[in-house]
């Protein structure tokens, strides 16, 4: 019998108690990667959308907390463009739209807007001006098909669905496009924008530059606030920032508790065959042999409901979307987070490995064998 096997038949001996600590150890895990993964998704997709494109400084209503409720001149972006450090700058006019019971974000964007370099084309052509055209994502398209719907009604105008893009952001992907003029009229927002993407020429894209032509920004056009992207994203995504210090606590909590419950079942099983590891010791095994059979036991248990865990939790991410209004967002296994789990879940099963080995070789083996 090779030690392999002699581990898994030593593992699934108790079938009962082992089903039992997997099931603890998945549900913990499953429970943080709920927590820790809605809002690195949706962080993760609005980060997608400016890293992407390069965007440096976004400029919005000053003063204003809601994205949807900012509105500024759209002619910003034309003024703006002069900047000698400025490379571009689009007007981006935002929408919420409510189709089939969800909120569909609809976006106005400029017919020469560099936003659209960052989406491929997968069918048909960009919406042109005028024409009562849109294009949306492949995800919202779906939605459509669905319904058999070849139009989207905004606001009591129907516009024709001319062209489907791909985008790596799940936001644009369940999204509409449509020419920045025909949202503006459409709302009766005419002139106005949400907010202005800036990016600046790459010779220029340093922090000094950066902050010295917020300062120009601002001080030219007093009714606008101007950041940094980065800053954008912080300050719209500040209440995931809190949901996620909370989601950290009570994630190290479940591990905590994962670790214990491992824990006591390794010492449960240290007790049952200490007969046989201290004959073990006696027959001449090193102390670091016995360490790592209680370690490669502890990890066979954590891996398993570790990846059982880390599988519902990707899938309870994905239903949870499915039952908000927002469409969206999308769960996304970020690579961070994917690690960070795994170091728990390692770290649980180290810890685990830890009491009942020292119990064993803090034994005698010989009063051990005598007493039994």
């Amino acid at each position: 019998m090779n030690i392999v096997h002699f581990l898994l038949k030593d593992v699934f001996r108790k079938k009962i108690r082992v089903f039992l600590t997997i099931c603890g150890i998945s549900i913990g895990v499953c429970v943080c990667i709920i927590m820790l993964g809605i809002g690195e998704s949706i962080k993760n997709s609005f980060k997608d959308v400016y890293g992407k494109r390069q965007i440096d400084i976004i400029i919005q209503e000053k003063e204003q907390l809601s994205i949807l409720l900012s509105r500024v001149d759209a002619g910003i972006s034309q003024g703006v463009k002069r900047f000698q450090a400025v490379g571009d700058a689009t007007a981006t006019l935002l929408y919420l739209h409510k189709l089939q019971g969800s909120a569909v974000p609809v976006f106005g964007w400029e017919p020469d807007s560099f936003l659209f370099d960052a989406v491929e084309m997968a069918q048909g052509r960009r919406p042109a001006v005028g024409k009562k055209e849109v294009m949306v994502g492949e995800a919202l398209l779906r939605s459509l098909k669905k319904e058999n719907e070849k139009q989207i009604k905004i606001k009591e105008v129907s516009f024709n669905v001319v062209g489907v893009y791909k985008s790596t952001s799940p936001f644009e992907q369940y999204a509409a496009v449509m020419p920045l003029t025909d949202l503006q009229a459409t709302i009766r927002e005419e002139g106005k924008a949400s907010f202005i993407n800036v990016r600046l020429k790459f010779s220029y894209r340093t922090e000094a530059v950066i902050e010295n032509t917020i300062r120009e920004i601002e001080s030219l056009y007093p009714s606008v606030a101007a950041m940094r992207a980065d800053t954008f994203i912080s300050e719209k995504t500040k209440f995931i920032v809190v949901g996620e210090q909370f989601s950290l606590l009570v994630s190290l909590i479940t591990i905590i508790a994962v670790a214990l419950g491992l824990a006591n079942t390794m010492v449960t099983s240290t007790f049952e065959k200490r007969k046989f590891l201290a004959i073990l010791l006696a027959l001449g095994w090193q102390k670091s042999e016995i360490a790592a059979l209680f370690l490669c036991e502890s990890l066979i248990v954590a891996i398993i409901g570790g990846g059982i865990g880390i599988l519902l939790g990707f899938k309870g991410m994905g239903y949870i979307f499915g039952l908000t209004s927002i469409q969206a967002f999308a769960p996304v296994m970020d690579t961070v987070l994917i690690f960070k789990i795994v170091g728990m879940i390692l770290g649980s099963a180290i810890f685990a490995a830890i009491v009942p080995t020292w119990i064993t070789l803090n034994s005698n083996p010989v009063e051990i064998i005598r007493g039994e």
